[in-house]
Order: C-alpha cells, then structure tokens, then sequence
C-alpha cells in the first residue's frame, strides 16, 4: 500500500483519489473548505459523476480515504507521492491561470522534510513543472535543507460522465519524468490499471504537458469539422449523418467525435483550445489550425441561435421556449462553457419566456439565471407549457420519445442542436423539424426502397 496525497478535492482530484484508493492505496486528500470534507465523508459528492460517490464511499468505509484541510497536515502522514489536481481556468487572454498551482508547490516546499514525487496532474501549460520544481526548491533553501525531490507531468484524460472508467481501464497512461526513480514509481503506482506495458508511455516533461492540449486540441478540430461541414451540407443539399457515416468506416478516420452540433463546451475543450493558442504565441509559433478550430466553435453557436431568431422574427417575444437539457453533454452536470448558455442569454435577451428541463443541471443552471428560467420536473411538462423545443444535450431519456409527444408543442416545432431525432419520421408526422446538417429532406428522394422501409410514419401523429 502507497500512501498518496491528493490536492484538491475537484473533479480530477476526487475521482484520482478515488481510483488509487479502490487500487489498495492510502489516499490523503486535500480540501480546505471544511463544510464540503464534512458532505464528502457522508459519501456526498459536489457533482454528478456516475457511480463516483459509491467509490468515494466504500473508500472511507475501509479506511483508504481521510480528508484533511492543509498541506502540511497531509505531510504529517509522509506520502511517496503528491498529486496536484487544481484548477487551472482561462484568464481574460486566454492563459491559464497557474495561480493555485503555484501556490501547492509553495506550501509543499514549506513542509516538506524528505523525499516526495509531486506530480502535476493539472492541465497544465509547458514549462509548469520547471517552474514547480524551482519554486519547492527555492522554499526548501529558505530552510536550509537540501534532500532529493521529483517533480513529474502526468495529464488525466478523462471523460466526464465516464470518467471512473477512463481512469480504472485507461487508454493509456502518460507520464513526464526526469529521473528513473520518477518513472519507477509511477510505474508501480498505475500497474494495476493498465493491461500492457505499451499503454505507460514515458516522455520528458514538456512533452506530458503538450501532450494533454494536443489531445483536446485534436478532439475540438474534430468536431468543428463537422460543424463546418455541416453547413455546407445544407447548403448544397447534403446529410452530414449519412457523410459522418462515408467517414467513419474508414479505419484511418473512424467515428469518434464526428457528430454536428451546436459546438462543444466544458471545463476541458474551451480553455485547452485557447491555452494552447496562447502557448503558440508565446513562443512565437502561430497555432492558425487551432485558432480556426475556435472560432468556428463560436460561429456555430451564433449560427444556430440566429436560425432561431430568424424563424420567429419579432414574434419571438411572444413565444414560450421549450428546453431540453442544460448540460455541456450528457451524464454530467458541468454546465461550464455549455451552449445552453449563450441560447438562454440572447433568447432573454428578446424577451422570450424559457422553459427548461435537465435531469442533473438544473440546479447549476438556475444559479445563473434565478426565477427568469421556470425549471420543470420531465422532458414532458415542457412539452406541454411550451410552443417549441429546442434539444441541447442529447440525454438519453430524450432518445427515445415518443412522436406523438411533440404534438403537445402548440407550434410543433423542434430545433435540435444535437440532431438526435430523424428528420424524415418529424417531416412525416407534421413537426417542423430543424437541426445541424439534414435540413434538405425535401431534395432526397424519398421514393428510394431503404427509405420507404426505413422511415416510416409513427403511429400518433399529429397529422
């Protein structure tokens, strides 16, 4: 058993935590507001991660979790290794804000007695942990002591809403050292979770840390491609799901973040994106591509707010605005950077009434807007109060609706920004349907044999 510590109780600080403790390890985690260590040791976890408070719960059960307020109390308990897991946000420029990064490698170099791996875990710019490692090594002088320490990068990439599994059965695990005793401690520390060597890749530092953003970078062109492409699609009379499709046999390509949409959100995409066009223009190396990748991010979000706008005119002020889902994606709360943002924003904005429904979001959301949102309990009471819908996260509750459901909508019209409906089976039974990519059925000839047998009309239409 390793005795780990954990700064920051966040989201990739507790389902880190969590994870080394369900692997037999002594996890110390940092948190310094009192009143959410007392809801965590009662299993209460601050956000919604499926199945992460069973994890956090039987940890404290068997003794493999404590909580403690500072760092210096959890150096009391001598830990081999110490992970720091807090936030790294974008300032106003788009830099990461560092601060609470700076100031754990600070206090570290004020506790610390003999030798510890920190590790950054952090997203975190290249150079961070050189930076670290003079800032404990000038604290450490301070004291007049001079003892061995390790300072390694070792990004999570996790998934919110699967974030449990990405860290117990990883794709792979990636770490930045510069001594072997680093690497072989990280390496006995995540052997449990990885079923071959391959998956431990060692690099230098700066590399761990270009890693990460090159990742979400990746991940973000992606589906701005498709969001680019898809506009396209409509106007020449295209699908972009059956092109999504042409693409995604393709081995060399495969269908992983393809999907159109109204753009991405979260803690993760937006503020990686724009740190590492930052980091482009500190070293005086254009990241253009990844510039593009943004700003298309933006556009597409103003495109579909204005397909809306357009739709109504002046009677927008008129109308009840039905929502479902507030969330960046599904099986999370985190509505940081979510689309559903800018949508409520600039429909408030034209005096439009909101109804909205999110099965976990809700109370995230309201904290932002108040009283000017009405939140309902179902997806189907907004159908009832509203005049349209307009689909946002593609939960899974909303997948499986019946058609005759959206007669309730008094215009029965649905804009859908994550285009999880079929466009043909709403053309069929008399809903105006809109989405991201597949608004010309009416160019596709629908007397083709898969479609007639594919695409047929529900029962309890509204026609």
């Amino acid at each position: 058993m390793r005795k780990v510590a954990v700064v920051g109780a966040g989201y990739v600080g507790l389902v880190t935590g969590a994870c080394f403790a369900q692997k037999d390890n002594f996890v110390i985690i940092v948190e310094r507001d009192i009143s959410k260590i007392e809801k965590l040791q009662k299993g209460n976890v601050p956000f919604y991660e499926p199945g992460l408070d069973q994890l956090v719960t039987d940890a404290i059960i068997n003794n493999r979790i404590v909580f403690v307020q500072n760092i210096a109390d959890v150096l009391k308990h001598h830990p081999e290794i110490i992970f720091s897991c807090v936030g790294t946000p974008s300032m106003q420029d788009g830099k990461a804000d560092l601060s609470a990064v700076w100031g754990v490698a600070k206090e570290v170099g004020q506790s610390l007695d003999r030798y510890c791996l920190f590790v950054n875990k952090s997203t975190v710019p290249v150079g961070t942990a050189i930076k670290v490692e003079t800032i404990i090594s000038k604290e450490l002088k301070k004291r007049e002591l001079d003892f061995e320490f390790d300072v390694a990068s070792n990004p999570e990439f996790l998934k919110e809403g699967d974030a449990l599994h990405d860290f117990l059965i990883p794709d792979r695990v990636v770490v930045g050292i510069n001594s072997e005793k680093a690497k072989q401690i990280l390496y006995s520390l995540y052997r449990p979770f990885i079923k071959q060597d391959e998956q431990f890749i060692v690099m230098n530092r700066e590399s761990s840390e270009l890693t990460k953003y090159a990742s979400n970078a990746m991940l973000a062109t992606r589906i701005s491609f498709m969001n680019q492409l898809s506009l396209l699609a409509d106007k020449v009379g295209a699908d972009i799901s059956q092109i999504k499709l042409g693409m995604a046999l393709d081995k060399r390509i495969g269908p992983c973040f393809l999907n159109a949409g109204i753009g991405y959100g979260g803690s993760c995409f937006p503020k990686d994106v724009k740190a590492l066009i930052n980091t482009g223009e500190e070293n005086d190396c254009e990241m253009s591509l990844v510039s593009q990748v943004d700003k298309i991010n933006e556009d597409q979000k103003k495109w579909f707010i204005e397909h809306i706008l357009n739709f109504y005119g002046k009677e927008i002020s008129k109308k009840v605005i039905g929502i479902w889902g507030l969330a960046f994606k599904p099986e999370t709360d985190d509505i940081r950077c979510a689309p559903s943002i800018d949508v409520i924003e600039k429909l408030l904005e034209q005096k439009a009434k909101i109804i909205a429904y999110d099965p976990v979001a809700w109370k995230n959301m309201k904290s932002i807007f108040g009283d000017k949102i009405i939140f309902k309990n179902t997806a189907k009471e907004v159908l009832e109060k509203s005049d349209c819908l307009i689909v946002l996260t593609e939960w899974r509750e909303f997948l499986n609706s019946k058609i005759q459901n959206f007669c309730l909508l008094k215009d029965k019209t649905v804009f859908d920004a994550r285009n999880i409906f079929d466009p043909f089976i709403m053309k069929n039974n008399n809903i105006k349907y809109f989405s991201i990519g597949r608004n010309n059925i009416n160019n596709i000839k629908k007397d083709l044999d898969f479609l007639k047998t594919t695409k047929e009309k529900q029962p309890g239409s509204c026609i």
